[in-house]
């Protein structure tokens, strides 16, 4: 099987030095909130109007697989169509007894994300930046460092995401999960979303007359970034997720028709 590598600059209270890991899983959590009670209680609800479980509800928080060959530092990279959006996440580098640290983002097909659980995941490339830290160094201060996403459209930037990691399940419970501690390292690990800011994203749309898919981290570029205001440093990572194929307007003709009753049908 190919090999994915992963290559990363090492930002250390000594300096900076160079890393490499060949990539062995890469994976996702999500539904990750501290208050996993208040979690538990959402996806019930989700339970008793939907009347299953799907693998990404039954437990809070749950873990997903992404394809390594999807893992990718580049500035731009093609996806297969135009409602693809991203959020920022903290990525961990598991590798033996030592954890790093980086920020990315969770690409994901918003248009069948309504569909399955795990394959929206799979029809994006998933960016990571270029710049780690050792988890050692923050260890102490987890809960204060930032998270924060902001997606841009016709030149306006939109915050999507602005959050400590005090709202996120921390990332020693994550990797103590079953589904990861069985895992081969390197394990790369997307650890789950930030709420996203709805209001404040909904209040730029509607001032800069923005597509309403923009409240969805969708549009020509984004912003990830992790900042610690102990040590004062910050992880950002510009990409462009480049669109091929199907133009907007024309899925959204198809998906009308679909969803219109076929009346020659049901005449006959």
């Amino acid at each position: 099987m190919r090999e994915t590598r992963l290559e990363m600059k090492i930002e250390s209270k000594q300096g900076r030095y160079s890393r490499s890991w060949a990539v062995g899983a890469l994976a996702g959590a999500r539904y990750v909130g501290r208050d996993m009670t208040a979690v538990r209680c959402t996806l019930d609800a989700q339970l008793a109007h939907d009347g299953f479980y799907t693998s990404a509800t039954r437990t809070n928080p749950s873990i997903f697989r992404i394809g390594r060959y999807l893992l990718t530092q580049d500035a731009e990279f093609e996806v297969q169509g135009p409602l693809t959006g991203g959020e920022a996440e903290v990525v961990a580098i598991r590798d033996g007894g030592e954890i790093f640290i980086s920020v990315g983002s969770d690409q994901c097909d918003r248009e069948i994300a309504p569909l399955f659980p795990d394959k929206p995941k799979q029809m994006c490339p998933h960016p990571i930046a270029t710049v780690a830290w050792s988890y050692t160094e923050v260890k102490d201060h987890w809960d204060q460092l930032r998270i924060y996403g902001e997606v841009f459209v016709a030149g306006h930037g939109v915050p999507l995401q602005d959050a400590a990691l005090a709202e996120l399940v921390d990332l020693e419970y994550l990797l103590t999960l079953p589904e990861l501690d069985s895992l081969p390292d390197a394990l790369v690990l997307y650890c789950g979303a930030a709420p996203f800011l709805t209001v404040v994203a909904e209040d730029a749309i509607a001032r800069h007359g923005l597509p309403e898919e923009t409240a969805q981290g969708i549009g020509e570029r984004f912003l990830v970034r992790l900042h610690d205001p102990v040590l004062e440093r910050t992880i950002e990572h510009h990409f462009a997720a480049l669109p091929l194929g199907d133009e907007l307007a024309e899925r959204r003709f198809f998906r009308r028709r679909i969803s219109k009753p076929n009346t020659l049908s049901e005449d006959r």
